[in-house]
Protein backbone atom coordinates (compact mmCIF):
# COMPACT_ATOMS: atom_id res chain seq x y z
CA UNK A 1 0.00 0.00 0.00
CA UNK A 2 1.41 3.36 -0.82
CA UNK A 3 1.84 5.20 2.39
CA UNK A 4 -0.31 6.79 5.41
CA UNK A 5 -0.75 10.56 5.25
CA UNK A 6 -1.70 13.00 8.27
CA UNK A 7 -2.43 16.30 6.78
CA UNK A 8 -2.34 19.52 9.00
CA UNK A 9 -4.36 22.49 7.15
CA UNK A 10 -1.32 24.56 7.31
CA UNK A 11 -2.14 26.44 3.46
CA UNK A 12 -5.04 29.06 2.44
CA UNK A 13 -7.86 26.40 1.94
CA UNK A 14 -8.75 28.97 -1.75
CA UNK A 15 -5.72 28.07 -3.09
CA UNK A 16 -5.81 25.32 -5.48
CA UNK A 17 -2.45 23.18 -5.34
CA UNK A 18 -0.71 22.30 -8.71
CA UNK A 19 -0.64 18.27 -9.17
CA UNK A 20 -0.58 16.46 -12.43
CA UNK A 21 -3.70 15.65 -14.00
CA UNK A 22 -4.47 11.94 -14.27
CA UNK A 23 -6.98 11.11 -16.67
CA UNK A 24 -10.06 8.36 -15.86
CA UNK A 25 -10.62 6.97 -19.67
CA UNK A 26 -12.45 7.56 -21.90
CA UNK A 27 -16.16 6.55 -21.48
CA UNK A 28 -17.59 3.49 -22.29
CA UNK A 29 -20.57 2.74 -25.12
CA UNK A 30 -22.95 0.43 -24.83
CA UNK A 31 -24.88 -0.53 -27.62
CA UNK A 32 -23.24 1.82 -30.21
CA UNK A 33 -24.33 4.58 -27.48
CA UNK A 34 -21.84 6.71 -25.78
CA UNK A 35 -22.41 6.65 -21.30
CA UNK A 36 -20.92 9.17 -19.50
CA UNK A 37 -20.26 6.82 -16.44
CA UNK A 38 -17.61 4.69 -15.23
CA UNK A 39 -17.94 1.41 -15.25
CA UNK A 40 -18.94 -0.38 -12.22
CA UNK A 41 -18.20 -3.46 -12.63
CA UNK A 42 -21.25 -4.61 -12.14
CA UNK A 43 -23.51 -5.22 -15.27
CA UNK A 44 -26.66 -5.10 -13.71
CA UNK A 45 -25.95 -2.01 -11.57
CA UNK A 46 -24.56 -0.08 -15.21
CA UNK A 47 -28.34 -0.51 -16.08
CA UNK A 48 -29.75 0.51 -13.08
CA UNK A 49 -27.70 3.79 -13.25
CA UNK A 50 -28.93 6.34 -15.91
CA UNK A 51 -25.70 7.14 -16.83
CA UNK A 52 -25.03 3.62 -17.09
CA UNK A 53 -21.94 3.73 -14.68
CA UNK A 54 -20.77 5.58 -11.46
CA UNK A 55 -21.27 9.63 -11.99
CA UNK A 56 -18.03 10.69 -13.01
CA UNK A 57 -16.84 14.34 -11.79
CA UNK A 58 -19.07 14.16 -9.13
CA UNK A 59 -19.82 12.91 -5.55
CA UNK A 60 -21.80 9.84 -4.88
CA UNK A 61 -22.84 9.14 -1.15
CA UNK A 62 -23.23 5.48 -0.06
CA UNK A 63 -25.15 5.03 2.74
CA UNK A 64 -24.97 1.27 4.48
CA UNK A 65 -26.64 0.24 6.96
CA UNK A 66 -24.34 -0.92 9.30
CA UNK A 67 -20.45 -1.50 8.89
CA UNK A 68 -18.75 -4.98 7.51
CA UNK A 69 -21.57 -5.75 4.66
CA UNK A 70 -19.58 -5.64 2.09
CA UNK A 71 -19.78 -1.18 1.53
CA UNK A 72 -16.33 -1.02 0.82
CA UNK A 73 -16.18 -4.22 -1.76
CA UNK A 74 -18.84 -2.45 -4.10
CA UNK A 75 -16.21 -0.10 -4.98
CA UNK A 76 -13.17 -2.64 -5.96
CA UNK A 77 -13.83 -2.96 -9.70
CA UNK A 78 -13.78 0.11 -10.02
CA UNK A 79 -10.55 1.20 -7.79
CA UNK A 80 -8.97 -2.15 -9.48
CA UNK A 81 -9.98 -0.48 -13.05
CA UNK A 82 -7.97 2.91 -12.30
CA UNK A 83 -5.23 2.24 -10.71
CA UNK A 84 -4.20 -0.67 -13.16
CA UNK A 85 -4.66 2.53 -15.47
CA UNK A 86 -1.56 4.48 -13.34
CA UNK A 87 -4.86 6.70 -11.58
CA UNK A 88 -4.32 7.54 -7.86
CA UNK A 89 -6.70 6.36 -5.48
CA UNK A 90 -7.02 8.41 -2.07
CA UNK A 91 -9.56 6.82 1.02
CA UNK A 92 -9.68 9.47 3.90
CA UNK A 93 -10.42 8.21 7.35
CA UNK A 94 -11.60 4.67 6.44
CA UNK A 95 -12.63 3.23 9.83
CA UNK A 96 -10.56 -0.14 9.80
CA UNK A 97 -7.49 -0.88 8.41
CA UNK A 98 -7.39 -2.18 4.67
CA UNK A 99 -6.28 -5.80 4.48
CA UNK A 100 -3.61 -4.99 1.89
CA UNK A 101 -3.48 -9.25 0.21
CA UNK A 102 -7.40 -8.93 -0.51
CA UNK A 103 -6.71 -5.57 -1.79
CA UNK A 104 -4.61 -7.18 -4.37
CA UNK A 105 -6.18 -10.17 -4.80
CA UNK A 106 -9.34 -7.87 -5.97
CA UNK A 107 -6.40 -5.91 -8.48
CA UNK A 108 -5.73 -2.92 -7.02
CA UNK A 109 -2.80 -2.04 -7.59
CA UNK A 110 -1.16 -1.09 -4.17
CA UNK A 111 1.45 1.37 -5.33
CA UNK A 112 -1.25 3.77 -6.69
CA UNK A 113 -3.57 3.39 -3.14
CA UNK A 114 -3.50 5.96 -0.28
CA UNK A 115 -4.27 6.27 3.31
CA UNK A 116 -4.87 10.06 4.33
CA UNK A 117 -5.95 10.23 7.95
CA UNK A 118 -6.60 14.03 8.94
CA UNK A 119 -6.50 15.24 12.68
CA UNK A 120 -9.73 16.47 13.02
CA UNK A 121 -13.07 17.86 11.40
CA UNK A 122 -11.86 20.58 9.96
CA UNK A 123 -9.02 19.13 8.64
CA UNK A 124 -10.70 16.59 7.36
CA UNK A 125 -12.96 18.62 5.13
CA UNK A 126 -10.20 20.26 3.71
CA UNK A 127 -8.14 17.27 3.12
CA UNK A 128 -11.18 16.30 0.88
CA UNK A 129 -11.94 19.01 -0.76
CA UNK A 130 -8.53 19.88 -1.75
CA UNK A 131 -7.69 16.58 -2.94
CA UNK A 132 -10.97 16.40 -5.07
CA UNK A 133 -9.81 19.62 -6.62
CA UNK A 134 -6.40 19.34 -7.04
CA UNK A 135 -6.45 16.86 -10.10
CA UNK A 136 -3.90 14.51 -8.80
CA UNK A 137 -6.20 11.64 -8.17
CA UNK A 138 -8.89 9.34 -10.29
CA UNK A 139 -11.05 8.62 -7.55
CA UNK A 140 -11.05 9.51 -3.54
CA UNK A 141 -13.27 7.29 -1.07
CA UNK A 142 -14.25 9.28 2.40
CA UNK A 143 -16.13 8.00 5.52
CA UNK A 144 -17.65 10.53 7.13
CA UNK A 145 -17.95 9.00 10.19
CA UNK A 146 -18.77 10.99 13.51
CA UNK A 147 -17.92 14.25 12.40
CA UNK A 148 -20.69 16.51 10.80
CA UNK A 149 -21.02 17.58 7.14
CA UNK A 150 -23.43 20.20 6.99
CA UNK A 151 -25.18 20.88 2.83
CA UNK A 152 -22.95 23.69 2.48
CA UNK A 153 -19.77 21.53 2.90
CA UNK A 154 -21.23 18.42 0.96
CA UNK A 155 -22.02 20.93 -1.70
CA UNK A 156 -18.34 22.13 -1.62
CA UNK A 157 -17.02 18.40 -2.09
CA UNK A 158 -19.66 17.91 -5.14
CA UNK A 159 -18.10 20.89 -6.84
CA UNK A 160 -14.87 20.41 -6.26
CA UNK A 161 -15.28 16.56 -7.61
CA UNK A 162 -16.29 18.52 -10.75
CA UNK A 163 -13.68 20.60 -11.05
CA UNK A 164 -10.83 18.24 -10.29
CA UNK A 165 -13.00 15.45 -12.78
CA UNK A 166 -12.32 13.28 -9.97
CA UNK A 167 -14.47 10.05 -8.86
CA UNK A 168 -15.95 10.59 -5.29
CA UNK A 169 -17.63 7.82 -2.95
CA UNK A 170 -18.38 9.45 0.21
CA UNK A 171 -19.77 6.77 3.11
CA UNK A 172 -22.65 8.29 5.40
CA UNK A 173 -24.35 6.71 8.23
CA UNK A 174 -27.78 5.15 6.87
CA UNK A 175 -29.44 7.80 9.56
CA UNK A 176 -28.98 10.56 6.89
CA UNK A 177 -31.04 9.14 4.19
CA UNK A 178 -33.53 11.55 4.54
CA UNK A 179 -31.62 14.22 4.85
CA UNK A 180 -30.92 16.47 1.81
CA UNK A 181 -27.70 16.08 -0.22
CA UNK A 182 -26.17 17.75 -3.62
CA UNK A 183 -24.84 13.99 -4.48
CA UNK A 184 -25.28 13.07 -8.09
CA UNK A 185 -26.08 9.68 -6.96
CA UNK A 186 -27.08 8.27 -3.50
CA UNK A 187 -27.28 4.72 -2.54
CA UNK A 188 -28.87 3.32 0.44
CA UNK A 189 -27.06 -0.46 0.96
CA UNK A 190 -27.97 -3.01 3.50
CA UNK A 191 -27.40 -7.29 3.58
CA UNK A 192 -29.62 -9.95 2.91
CA UNK A 193 -28.26 -12.68 3.77
CA UNK A 194 -25.52 -13.49 1.04
CA UNK A 195 -26.60 -10.46 -1.08
CA UNK A 196 -25.71 -6.57 -0.91
CA UNK A 197 -29.12 -4.65 -1.26
CA UNK A 198 -29.02 -1.18 -3.29
CA UNK A 199 -31.48 0.94 -3.34
CA UNK A 200 -31.03 4.28 -5.44
CA UNK A 201 -32.55 7.15 -3.20
CA UNK A 202 -31.67 9.99 -5.74
CA UNK A 203 -30.29 10.76 -9.18
CA UNK A 204 -31.08 13.41 -12.09
CA UNK A 205 -32.40 11.39 -14.52
CA UNK A 206 -33.55 8.36 -13.09
CA UNK A 207 -36.04 7.07 -10.55
CA UNK A 208 -35.97 6.83 -7.02
CA UNK A 209 -36.72 3.54 -5.20
CA UNK A 210 -35.31 0.74 -7.51
CA UNK A 211 -33.51 -1.90 -5.44
CA UNK A 212 -30.85 -4.26 -6.83
CA UNK A 213 -29.26 -7.04 -5.12
CA UNK A 214 -26.07 -8.22 -5.70
CA UNK A 215 -23.61 -10.86 -4.24
CA UNK A 216 -22.00 -9.98 -1.09
CA UNK A 217 -18.10 -10.33 -1.30
CA UNK A 218 -15.62 -10.58 1.57
CA UNK A 219 -14.71 -7.44 3.28
CA UNK A 220 -10.67 -6.29 2.66
CA UNK A 221 -9.99 -5.18 5.95
CA UNK A 222 -8.67 -6.37 9.31
CA UNK A 223 -11.70 -6.03 11.53
CA UNK A 224 -10.33 -6.31 14.83
CA UNK A 225 -8.06 -3.03 14.22
CA UNK A 226 -10.87 -0.23 14.46
CA UNK A 227 -8.88 3.20 13.33
CA UNK A 228 -10.99 5.56 15.08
Amino acid sequence: MGSTINLQQDRDPDKRPEYRRIDTASPPTAGGRECSGIPTGYASLDALLPQRGWPRGASTELLPKGAGIGEFSLLLPTLARLTRCGGQVLLVNPPWAPFAPALARSGIALDKLWLVHPRGPQNTRWAIEQSLCSGSCAALVSWQGHHTFTNKHLQRLQLAAQRGNCLHFHFRPHTESLSPSPASLRLQLHSNGAQLVLERLQQPGGASGRRLSLARAAYPAHCAQPLH
